[in-house]
């Protein structure tokens, strides 16, 4: 009974062109920008989104707040004003500064631009080789 072999078939190495290499080097840094300027949005999203209601709620706070030390001009509990307004106040200037560090720690896209910058000394090291080989 013969068993099947597996044929060793060797494929000569394709050379491509300089530009098919480049235009695959660009759609690959397309990609990569375009992923981290996505990554970039969402942490600004996510910062945005919690600063947003942060001042809102700290903007309320300030109101109950002020209502508090108006409470006692008209004879009526103020203490369950001033603490869920300072509790509040707290809470959305802890959350504006989280916000605040977020945005002004955000890294830029680091690895698109070395990227691009090895993409273009590889693009002058092929087209100095193309000149000396002629």
């Amino acid at each position: 009974m013969a068993t099947p072999s597996r044929l060793e078939v060797s494929v000569p190495p394709r050379h491509e062109s300089l530009a098919s290499r480049l235009v695959r080097l660009i759609a690959l840094e397309l990609e990569l920008g375009w992923a981290e300027t996505r990554s970039l949005v969402i942490r600004v999203a996510v910062a945005l989104a919690v600063a947003i209601p942060a001042a809102i709620a700290l903007l309320a706070s300030i109101v109950v707040l002020a209502a508090g030390a108006l409470a006692p001009l008209f004879h009526t509990p103020w203490q369950h004003l001033v603490a869920a307004g300072g509790f509040v106040a707290v809470l959305a200037l802890a959350a504006l500064a989280w916000s605040a560090w977020r945005l002004t720690h955000i890294a830029w896209p680091q690895q698109t631009l070395a990227s691009l910058q090895e993409t273009w000394r590889w693009l002058v090291a092929q087209l100095k080789s193309k000149l000396t080989s002629r």
